[in-house]
């Protein structure tokens, strides 16, 4: 553990220019782009999950539908929750890595807008980000849906202070858990910056660094000489993925509640599925 902590060290005195620059965008991004929306995101998911939970609610659409709604890293956490309360059900850990993909809000005023800049039809970018989705949701639910039981709910209306014991624990779990994402983006940013920065004219060093981290990897994607179908691809591609800093988050937010080794397996397979759809509208619809 001492050696690694030194090898660091001497990494960061030789490369100290790209690791600065790596934390400022990395706290530029976290601090300006993903925390104002994630954050509220993720009190907003802690309290559905509670509600989840107290209602006893166990339809796998609801699953799929918030997921989808709340985006990186929630769709994993909500199905970690699920699985938490579910330990039987094999649902949620078959599920997460398909409905973890970025939010509504980010696909559209981030990737359609600043990324893509409107260069393909909305209703097609959307169809070949979320029918991969759908899809795949599907064919988990027929496999691995839960038995139906008996909804046990309770007679009484929801007491406010039951609301606001709800409200407080989410705010608690939100901060401390988007400062782990925080430390992950900047970390994931210093990466990029020292990847670039040692093989600028490498296409493999564009590979890796648009492999680890969204945000980084789609502004490679807009900075590159693709033409434009093969833009279009790699963008959704990377979309369906998430990149490893992705991994990583949905790792730290899940505590053990979902498999990554079965979260890469799924993420595999909705890239696959998401580039069979896009080839089909894009070459031959």
């Amino acid at each position: 553990m001492l050696s690694i902590i030194l090898i660091l060290l001497f990494m960061l005195s030789v490369l100290s220019v790209p690791v600065c620059q790596g934390v400022i965008s990395g706290l530029y991004l976290f601090g300006l782009k993903v925390f104002p929306g994630l954050f509220i995101s993720f009190i907003i998911t802690n309290i559905l999950v509670r509600l989840i939970e107290y209602k006893k609610i166990n339809n796998p659409l609801i699953l799929v539908a918030a997921g989808l709604m709340t985006g990186f890293p929630n769709g994993a956490y909500i199905c970690a929750w699920y699985h938490k309360n579910n330990p039987e059900s094999r649902l949620a850990d078959m599920l997460a890595g398909i409905i973890n993909i970025p939010s509504p809000a980010f696909l559209i005023s981030y990737v359609y807008i600043n990324i893509l800049e409107k260069c393909i039809d909305i209703y097609t970018f959307l169809i070949i980000t979320y029918l991969p989705v759908i899809i795949c949701s599907f064919v988990v639910i027929a496999l691995y849906k839960d038995k139906a039981r008996d909804n046990v709910k309770s007679v009484n209306k929801m007491s406010k202070g039951l609301i606001i014991r709800f409200f407080e624990k989410a705010v608690d779990s939100s901060i401390n858990t988007a400062l782990k994402l925080g430390a992950y983006i900047i970390l994931f940013s210093v990466i990029v910056n020292i990847v670039i920065y040692l093989i600028p004219d490498n296409m493999a060093g564009l590979v890796v660094a648009y492999l680890l981290e969204i945000s980084n990897g789609l502004a490679i994607i807009k900075n590159s000489d693709l033409a434009a179908d093969v833009f279009i691809l790699m963008t959704v591609l990377l979309d369906a993925f998430g990149g490893v800093c992705i991994i990583m988050q949905t790792r730290c937010v899940c505590n053990n509640y979902i498999s990554i080794k079965k979260y890469i397996y799924q993420k595999l397979v909705l890239c696959i599925v998401t580039l069979i759809t896009a080839m089909l509208l894009i070459y031959v619809l």
